[in-house]
C-alpha cells in the first residue's frame, strides 16, 4: 500500500537495530526475496526462543547476533527478540551476502491459537496484499464454552463501499486459513474507526 499511495516503482525493506548498527544491517535486493545482511559485520543465528536450539533454514526463529567489528559496545549472542528465518539458497541477483526473510515480528507479539503459533507480522503480510483492508487492525482473543475465540477486527479501504464487506470477510478468512490454518472470526469496521499505528503498537488483546 506504501508503494502504491507514494506512485513507487519499487522499494526496499530495510532492517536495523540500534543496539547493533542502526538502520541498515542489511537491505533486500532487486530480486525482492529476502534480505541481504552484512555477515562480514556481524554473526547472525536462528534459535528456538523456548529451547535455545539452533532452527534449520527456513524454521522461524529468533535472531542473536554477535559483532565482529564493534569496539565500544561489542555484542556476543545478543537476543534481539525478532522472528524471522534464513534462507539458505543463492540469490537469483547474485549477490554473495547471506540472507534471512523479513522481520514476522517479535517473540513478544506471538500468540497462540488453537495450538498455532501466529505473529502478528504474519497478519500484516496477508492483510496488506488486499486492497479493500485498511492498514488498522486488532486480534481479540477470548474463551467462550470452553473453547478459545480470534475475533479480527480489520478496517475498510478508504475507497471501498461497505457493499464489498461480506466478500472481504470471506477472502480475509480463506487466505489466513490457506496461510496459518486457523479461521478467525473477522469484523469491519470504518476507515479511520482504529487506534492509528504508532511504535511498537500493541495489536493483541488477549483476556483468555
Amino acid at each position: 500500500q506504501i508503494k502504491l499511495l507514494l506512485g513507487l516503482d519499487e522499494m526496499f525493506d530495510i532492517p536495523g537495530m540500534t543496539e547493533l548498527y542502526g538502520p541498515g544491517t542489511g537491505i533486500e535486493c532487486s530480486a525482492h526475496r529476502g534480505m541481504h545482511y552484512w555477515s562480514d559485520y556481524y554473526l547472525l543465528e536462528i534459535i528456538n526462543p523456548d529451547t535455545l536450539e539452533a532452527m534449520p533454514p527456513g524454521e522461524v526463529g529468533e535472531m542473536v547476533v554477535t559483532t565482529l567489528q564493534k569496539e565500544a559496545v561489542p555484542l556476543i549472542r545478543y537476543r534481539t527478540h525478532d522472528l524471522t528465518s534464513l534462507i539458505q539458497e543463492e540469490c537469483t541477483s547474485g549477490n554473495l551476502f547471506p540472507r534471512h526473510d523479513k522481520l514476522l515480528g517479535r517473540t513478544d507479539d506471538m500468540f497462540i491459537f488453537r495450538g498455532v503459533n501466529i505473529f502478528t507480522g504474519q497478519l500484516d503480510h496477508l492483510l496488506s496484499r488486499l486492497p479493500s483492508v485498511g492498514s488498522e487492525y486488532q486480534v481479540f482473543l477470548n474463551q467462550e464454552e470452553g473453547m478459545d475465540k480470534c475475533i479480527l477486527r480489520i478496517e475498510r479501504a478508504q475507497d471501498t463501499k461497505s457493499s464489498a464487506d461480506s466478500q472481504t470477510v470471506e477472502t480475509v478468512k480463506t487466505l489466513i486459513k490457506h496461510k496459518i490454518f486457523v479461521t478467525p472470526e473477522v469484523e469491519i469496521v470504518d476507515y479511520g474507526s482504529l487506534p492509528r499505528s504508532e511504535r511498537k503498537t500493541k495489536r493483541v488483546t488477549d483476556v483468555r
